[in-house]
């Protein structure tokens, strides 16, 4: 790791009283997401499970009340465990009273407790990382962590925080290795004998911007009189309405025939989605928001996956997944591209299948990765030392 992403000591203040220098060092993660969910996949099993035990000790912060299985191996697995407090003044009690020496918010941005406490200085290091794929512009977050996968060049000027790209994906992350159940794709609206390509992102990350890609792609799929773009509904029916009017409107820009190219399907559980993706012909990416779980589990199962590199972090996740199974083929850097290759891949299935082989050969380089992790540590300590003041040799 690059020793100028950590030598930000100016920045950092300290909180609380001292830690006896005996201790181990004590590492917060506050999160609403300790469960089955895309966060905690991505971003906390990794380090709850593999940070060095004999070097820290994990003092686990649950702000959400949803609980799971996942939830109660997190318990079993850190120092400390905390989901008691009701209001924002006992959450700030509870984490100041621990006397940390750092706090890891998996995302800030998507609960209005988390970005309050984030608000906050309660710890001397207080880092963010991409659960939220945004800088959190908080003056309280001194780092944030990326990965190297993920950033372009000059990528620290898209970062209030002092940006930390941890090698590879920058996470340890498991399979999920779930039994597959292959759904019947006529009982889903699905046709049984054109090229499914799934476009599995939540509604509210498909921009308006990008609605004539979609169109475009429907109008070369209708020259061929084969393959269907298959969107999943959400959780809010009114974001569902908007994106399926906007696009018939794209659609009708385009002159191509919404109805004829376009499924809409309810969301899967994780075993028919899996089994759907055994089914499909290709996954497309989401353009300037990508997905990462969602396409991690299309490595997972050998589909393979059209990404999208964009300008930021949260448009380069799909493509640096890709990457890193040295897939660069599957990845486009425009609009026009992303078209032409989605197009020409829908009606090329041996090309598919040399893709699907070759995504077998490379996808384990993608899970149970230390590396990241023990960058992470050395990362942790040198930070610490600098908030305390102490100079490593």
């Amino acid at each position: 790791m690059p020793t100028d992403a950590l030598t930000h000591g100016a920045r950092l203040r300290t909180a609380g009283k001292s830690p006896a220098k005996s201790r181990k060092l004590r590492v917060g993660i506050a999160s609403s997401h300790i469960r089955d969910h895309s966060v905690w996949l991505a971003n906390i099993k990794g380090l709850v499970h593999h940070l060095d035990k004999a070097q820290f000790d994990i003092y686990l912060y649950k702000l959400g009340r949803s609980s799971d299985e996942e939830t109660a191996r997190a318990k079993r697995a850190v120092a400390h465990f905390e989901d008691r407090p009701k209001s924002l003044a006992e959450w700030v009690r509870a984490i100041s009273e621990a006397n940390l020496d750092a706090l890891i918010y998996p995302e800030v941005g998507m609960e209005e407790l988390t970005i309050q406490l984030a608000s906050l200085r309660l710890a001397p290091v207080q880092a963010a990382t991409w659960g939220h794929p945004e800088t959190t512009g908080l003056p309280t977050i001194d780092l944030y962590l990326s990965a190297d996968a993920f950033e372009p060049t000059g990528a620290q000027d898209h970062y209030r925080e002092q940006l930390v790209r941890l090698p590879n994906l920058g996470i340890f992350v498991e399979p999920l290795a779930p039994s597959f159940e292959l759904p019947h794709l006529l009982s889903l609206g699905l046709p049984g004998d054109e090229p499914l390509l799934l476009c599995p992102g939540t509604p509210f990350k498909y921009s308006p911007m990008h609605d004539n890609v979609w169109a475009s792609i429907a109008k070369g799929l209708h020259q061929e009189k084969a393959g269907r773009l298959v969107f999943f509904r959400g959780r809010s029916e009114s974001v569902d309405r908007l994106l399926e009017q906007r696009l018939r409107r794209a659609f009708d820009r385009e002159r191509a025939d919404f109805d004829a190219r376009v499924c809409i399907i309810e969301a899967l559980d994780r075993p028919q989605f899996f089994g759907l993706m055994q089914q499909s012909a290709l996954m497309l990416d989401t353009l300037e928001f990508s997905g990462f779980n969602t396409v991690l589990q299309a490595a997972e199962c050998g589909l393979p996956v059209l990404a999208y590199e964009g300008k930021f972090m949260r448009g380069r996740l799909g493509s640096g997944i890709m990457r890193r199974m040295g897939l660069p083929e599957l990845v486009a850097s425009t609009g026009e591209a992303f078209i032409q290759m989605a197009v020409q891949l829908a009606f090329n299935p041996l090309r598919r299948d040399q893709l699907r082989q070759k995504i077998a050969d490379q996808r384990n380089i993608l899970f149970r990765d230390i590396e990241p992790v023990r960058a992470l540590e050395r990362c942790l300590v040198e930070v610490i030392a600098q908030s305390r003041g102490v100079r490593l040799s």
